[in-house]
């Protein structure tokens, strides 16, 4: 193709020279140019021309600058009596290469913020409403790839089903480098989508109060001062039962079973019989007997949450009717907050968690009044 002279005005030169602007600006935020809006302000050559001449030839060039391929003109539709540069004309599809080619301007050398967007949008393998966020939790390793450290994120959810600490997931991922992770909690759960990451830095910390004359199920509580007030229990609601702080067991409750993935605190103040806590470390780590389990916690779909992670490692766990019956009804009387009034608007929904109680009654209450009750009421 020659080059005509009219490429090289400085009106044409201009609006090119803004296109490239354009695209130097976006590509500092990872991102893809649009469009750009034809107007007095980005071609005042053509829009403030006093000759009519003068706006068509300024548009029969754009035209054939189109047909070169360099970019589309998109304009309203077509009405009678009015020219193409009449109808809110917008520049789309841009050839950046021709552009900066015409203009001598070479594409700036990305940033390694910039390489890390573009490879996580380029090629994470997960839900694309957390592209952003995970766009902005940038991993570096030396002689890595933005790309390479992406592809080895997609193989997370193929670690989900192993009772793996956060580092050892790290070294499966990140060629032998088990510190990659550290602190990125936020960024495995997200490329999951889960609330919370579902590998712990280390073991579960297991606190077990066993009441004094032995146990006959066992109590899951997700409160710290629910957990503490039942431990000194004085009226006899909680006879029998052992009882477990279960705070934060969304994504790790696989691992309690596990004697790598947990460790168990007796409280000072229960059972410390050798017998009781024998027993109890023989029915959480293989089983020895069957047992009743149930588990307390809030009223909201985090807590039912915890209750479906659960029953994964406790198929025959229950939602514990003796505590949340009062929840309910406080919940279905008026009472208890919207998620926004809590921190809890990023709670998500869920359908079912297993336990019959709680899907039965539970989960249709919060569903229907769109409140949450928390289990220190």
């Amino acid at each position: 193709m020659s080059t005509p002279l009219w490429l090289y005005q400085s009106e044409i030169t201009k609006l090119l020279n803004l296109l490239v602007d354009k695209l130097d600006k976006v590509q500092t935020k990872g991102r893809a140019i649009q469009s750009l809006k034809l107007d007095g302000r980005s071609f005042p050559a053509l829009f403030n021309a006093e000759q009519e001449a003068d706006k068509e030839n300024y548009w029969s060039q754009l035209e054939q600058m189109q047909a070169w391929g360099w970019f589309r003109i998109n304009t309203d539709r077509p009405q009678p009596g009015k020219a193409g540069y009449e109808l809110n004309p917008r520049l789309q599809n841009i050839d950046e290469t021709a552009i900066r080619k015409i203009t001598a301007r070479l594409e700036p050398i990305k940033s390694a913020q910039q390489l890390w967007r573009e490879a996580v949008f380029g090629r994470l393998k997960a839900n694309i409403d957390v592209y952003d966020s995970i766009a902005k939790q940038k991993l570096e390793i030396s002689g890595k790839s933005a790309e390479a450290i992406v592809e080895r994120l997609n193989l997370l959810s193929g670690l989900v089903d192993e009772p793996l600490l956060l580092r050892e997931v790290s070294a499966r991922l990140f060629w032998g480098q088990s510190k990659v992770l550290d602190n990125r909690q936020a960024l495995v759960a997200a490329i999951l989508n889960v609330d919370e990451c579902p590998f712990p830095e280390s073991p579960i910390q297991l606190q077990v109060f066993l009441p004094k004359d032995d146990f006959s199920g066992v109590l899951f509580i997700e409160n710290l001062v629910s957990f503490e007030r039942a431990t000194r229990d004085a009226i006899g609601r909680f006879a029998g039962l052992a009882l477990v702080f279960a705070s934060g067991f969304k994504g790790a409750a696989k691992r309690l079973r596990l004697t790598t993935g947990a460790s168990v605190y007796f409280a000072g103040h229960g059972n410390l019989a050798d017998a009781s806590s024998q027993r109890f470390l023989a029915w959480l780590f293989s089983g020895s007997e069957s047992l009743p389990v149930w588990f307390w916690g809030d009223l909201d779909y985090s807590g039912m949450q915890i209750l479906k992670s659960l029953r994964n490692s406790f198929n025959e766990l229950e939602a514990w009717q003796p505590g949340y019956q009062p929840m309910l009804d406080e919940l279905l009387s008026g009472h208890g907050h919207t998620p926004d009034a809590a921190g809890k608007i990023n709670q998500k929904p869920l359908e079912m968690t297993g336990s019959a109680y709680a899907d039965q009654h539970l989960l249709p209450a919060i569903d229907s009044t769109g409140k949450f009750l928390d289990q220190e009421f």
